[in-house]
């Protein structure tokens, strides 16, 4: 009998586990988008980077929808340039608008939206921080980094700020899943927040004789497992509605 063999002719358990483990994964990832319920919330830092006409709305909405369910754990919605309004769903969670304080957002009837103003990073972490609380598994989803990284003084602070919000949802054991308008901000402070992620989903869209088309890629840097460019799936492709 070979030594580390738990039976002649067969792989110890651990390591047939986590070759399953990877397998299923690498299936998911090729067939299946990785939104499937149950999937993101297995890690600390998703981070959903969309380019073109891939709309973050539509990204934010595709989330809600597939990777959490209406039974799954009710999310924290954290919003940027997408309004409360916008974003049409079943919860009753509580939501933080991290958004310059206009005459808009003033009026905004719902009691249930913490306007923050987004330079104002301590109010910023603080909601964050109230969020993470509490029992069970929790989910934080929002674009607000758009507008946080327009309106930040240095890649510094931004670095400084971001250090600290992916420190507090590691140590809350949270998920945080967090979408970039990716082509509206500078390359390196993209790479910045990559490289903080566990996961990193990027969708792009694709022009193909006027039939737009979206493909989603994956960095796996938990499990160290990466993708190439794969066709979404035409019924849940994210688009802007003028291209629906």
């Amino acid at each position: 009998m070979l030594l580390g063999l738990s039976e002649k002719g067969s792989f110890p358990r651990k390591v047939t586990k986590v070759a399953a483990r990877k397998l299923s994964f690498t299936r998911l990832d090729q067939g299946k988008p990785l939104l499937n319920r149950g999937t993101l919330d297995q890690y600390r830092l998703v981070v959903v980077c969309v380019k073109g006409n891939v709309s973050v709305k539509e990204t934010m909405s595709l989330i809600l929808k597939e990777a959490i369910g209406p039974d799954g754990p009710c999310p924290t919605l954290v919003l940027g340039p997408t309004a409360p309004e916008e974003l049409s769903t079943d919860w009753t969670g509580k939501v933080g608008w991290i958004t310059f304080v206009d005459g808009t957002s003033i009026a905004h009837p719902s009691t249930d939206v913490e306007i923050i103003s987004p330079d104002n990073l301590l109010e910023v972490n603080l909601f964050i921080e109230k969020a993470a609380q509490g029992d069970g598994s929790q989910i934080i989803l929002g674009d607000f980094l758009d507008n946080i990284i327009k309106s930040i003084g240095s890649p510094e602070s931004f670095y400084s700020f971001f250090c600290q919000l992916a420190s507090r949802i590691r140590l809350r054991k949270r998920t945080a899943i967090l979408v970039i308008k990716e082509d509206i901000h500078e390359k390196s402070m993209v790479e910045m927040v990559k490289r903080f992620a566990d996961i990193v989903l990027e969708f792009r869209d694709q022009d193909n004789e006027g039939a737009l088309s979206v493909e989603m890629r994956t960095l796996n840097f938990a499990d160290n497992i990466y993708t190439r460019w794969l066709p979404f799936p035409q019924a849940l492709r994210p688009l802007c509605t003028n291209y629906t």
